[in-house]
Order: structure tokens, then C-alpha cells, then sequence
């Protein structure tokens, strides 16, 4: 099931994931990590392009045949969490942790690179390694794109070690796998007043909460059944005191939607009823919207390239779509690609939490199934 580099190997994957881990450094901040990158690539032998959108790598491995390029991307930022684990190689910066398994992504196709040097000669074609900084915000797929890391590529391939599922276990999905990630924020202007006297004034908080129940209803009596949405109000501010009415109140929060006609018919909807609710309540409503990573959607041929990887590792296979965002789906609105998850959950229950929770962890076990994955389907492209 997992050949013999692939093991060899493993420990010193691991290695590399640990330092990582130690200092994990946020987005369009990782330096040291872009730093080791260059240094591992380099030492394969492999020329590399550093500084792409600030922190990004990339390197090139041409096969001896001609054929397609086949991109792999990894994400290396951390987030801003302060870690609660206790790893040996915990977190040596304070207030940041590798919280999402990014440290695990890039330790991945590191060791993935050093096997394919050794497969050059019977590759059909060229695979692009792209490490690419700020995932987790603001974002940085799309400034590796205008910097020219998709020109040439045909097909696009990304990982992500995934705690919701048991390790070993492979989910990849044709079609919308996760969500365009919006964020809207309503501001709303009363009449302040004294909190005895509620008749004389235009109350911002009862508009705001009669608004907020409304918007409960985008999902459940505006979207079919049959599509996926979600709208959650995330951030309510208002008020300074309890005997005053106040002037303003604003809140904000996320729309996740997969097809782009549920998130415009979403917005067409917030647009009618925060100016025409509020009016109700005597106040004045604003609507306001700013667009995030869009959908991610997986092309059925990739799938199928990491569907027959599974398959022969006989490892467990399913599909599985999230509302979270991801901006892979940049890069897969460009070209080809699939985005597919493998389960790394911990085997002890007391040790699985979710992604971006301080306790975060990941089963290092992962590591040689994530490079065997890699390695078939670069086989399955470039045969």
C-alpha cells in the first residue's frame, strides 16, 4: 500500500512538520517557513522561485517525457490562536499556532517532491510545487495567480488533513465541495433616548433583533430544500449604558453558499428587507457586502485520479462537502483540479477537537498516506 521511499521517508516528513509547528508564523508573514521550503527544495536539487506574493515557493519537476502540468499546492500560514496542547513540540510563538494542519500540508509535499525527483524518468509531464502563504486571511491564492504560478499548468491538485474524519479515510467530491465564504454588515440609526421613556424614541436594538430573526428566514422559506445555504449573524454592537436608548446599532456576520444564483438571490433579499424592516421600527437601515473566497468546485476528472489513488491503497473513500471556505477554489476557477480531504483524527476521542480550536490536533500517521495519495495521483496524471 505505501512503497518504500514513501517510509523511508516518513520521520523525516515528520521532523519537518514538528519545527514547522513550532513556529508557526501567520499569513504574508511566513518567512522562516518559506525559507525552509527553499532550503529542502533546493537540496532535492530543484531551482525555486521564492518571494511569489510576498512568501511564496514554487518549483518544477519535468518529467522526461512530454505531457500535461500538474500543479500540487500547500498552504503554510498559522493562525492567530494561542495553543493548549500538550505536543512536545507545541507552539514557541506566543499567541499564533499551526491550528488547521497547514504545518502538515507543507511537510507533505516537501517530502512528495523529494520521491518525484526520483520518478523523473518516467513521467509524462511536469509537476509545479506551489507553497503558498495566507490561506486562513486575507488570502493568498489570488496573488500567486497574478503573479503568473498557474501559467502552463493544465490541472491543479490540493490536500487537507481533515480532524472530522477517522485517519486514513479519503473524501473527495465532484462538483461544489465548499462554500463561497461573504460577509455582510447591517448598520442601523434610530432615535436615541432615555430607556424610561422608550415611546419617544426610535429603539435601533428592537429594530436589530426583529431583523436578525427575520434573516432566519433566508434559508428556511427563501432557499429550496434541495441547495445548501447558510446565514449566521456572528457580531451585535449597540448600546453604552442601561438607562440609555442609544443612537445606533450594527451587526454583521457570514453568507455561505455553493451556487452563485442562491447567493445573489440571498443578497436581492438582504437588500429588500434591511432598508423595509427598519423603516417598520422607525429607523434607517444600511446594508452593506463584501465578497470572500468564492465556491470551491472539483472537477470530475481529478476526481477520479484521486478516487483510483484510494482505491488502490484500499483505503476507506467517500465524499464530503463543508460550508467553510477555502481559497483553493481561486486556482480551480482557473484551470481543472480537485480539492479532497484525508482524515488525520486522532485515535483517543479526549483529543479530537475541530479546525482553529487551541487544542487542535492531527494524527502523524496521516503523513505517508497524504504522500502515497499525492504520488498516485501524479501517477494517474502524468502516465
Amino acid at each position: 500500500m505505501i512503497r518504500p521511499e514513501v517510509e523511508a521517508l516518513t520521520q523525516t516528513v515528520i521532523d519537518l512538520r514538528r519545527d514547522f509547528h513550532r513556529h508557526p508564523e501567520l499569513g504574508f508573514q511566513e518567512f522562516r517557513t518559506s525559507a525552509k521550503v527553499a532550503e529542502f527544495l533546493k537540496q532535492c536539487g530543484l531551482e525555486t522561485t521564492e518571494g511569489i506574493a510576498v512568501t511564496g515557493v514554487t518549483a518544477e519537476i519535468r518529467g522526461d517525457h512530454p505531457g500535461p502540468t500538474l500543479m500540487l499546492r500547500a498552504d503554510m500560514d498559522a493562525l492567530p490562536v494561542a495553543e493548549e496542547t500538550d505536543l512536545e513540540f507545541a507552539s514557541l510563538e506566543a499567541g499564533k499556532m499551526h491550528a488547521c494542519g497547514h504545518d502538515l500540508h507543507t511537510a507533505i509535499l516537501l517530502g512528495t517532491a523529494r520521491i518525484l525527483m526520483d520518478m523523473k524518468p518516467r513521467l509524462k509531464g511536469t509537476v509545479k510545487l506551489v507553497f503558498q502563504p495566507a490561506e486562513e486571511g486575507p488570502g493568498g491564492a489570488d496573488p500567486m495567480i497574478q503573479a503568473g504560478v498557474l501559467q502552463g499548468v493544465d490541472y491543479a491538485l490540493g490536500l487537507h488533513l481533515w480532524s472530522d474524519l477517522p485517519c486514513g479515510h479519503v473524501a473527495v467530491t465532484p462538483g461544489p465541495v465548499m462554500a463561497a465564504a461573504d460577509t455582510f454588515r447591517v448598520k442601523i440609526h434610530g432615535k436615541g433616548g432615555h430607556a424610561a421613556y422608550p415611546h419617544e424614541s426610535a429603539d435601533p436594538i428592537v429594530a436589530a433583533s426583529a431583523l436578525i430573526m427575520a434573516l432566519q428566514t433566508l434559508v428556511s422559506r427563501n432557499t429550496s430544500p434541495f441547495d445548501s445555504a447558510v446565514v449566521s449573524v456572528t457580531q451585535i454592537n449597540g448600546g453604552t449604558a442601561d438607562n440609555i436608548i442609544p443612537e445606533r446599532a450594527e451587526f454583521s456576520g457570514t453568507i455561505r453558499t455553493f451556487q452563485p444564483a442562491t447567493k445573489a438571490a440571498l443578497l436581492a433579499r438582504l437588500e429588500e428587507m434591511v432598508p423595509s424592516l427598519c423603516k417598520s421600527y422607525g429607523t434607517v437601515g444600511t446594508f452593506e457586502f463584501s465578497e470572500g473566497y468564492p465556491a470551491l468546485i472539483n472537477n470530475p476528472l481529478p476526481c477520479q485520479w484521486v478516487q483510483r489513488a484510494a482505491e488502490e491503497m484500499r483505503l476507506p473513500l467517500s465524499t464530503q462537502a463543508t460550508m467553510g471556505g477555502e481559497d483553493m477554489a481561486y486556482y480551480l476557477q482557473k484551470v481543472p483540479g480537485a480539492f479532497f480531504f484525508l482524515g488525520a483524527a486522532p485515535d483517543q476521542p479526549e483529543r479530537v477537537f475541530p479546525h482553529h480550536h487551541p487544542k487542535f490536533q492531527l494524527d502523524e500517521r496521516a503523513v505517508p498516506l497524504a504522500m502515497e495519495l499525492f504520488l498516485r495521483c501524479v501517477e494517474n496524471c502524468l502516465k
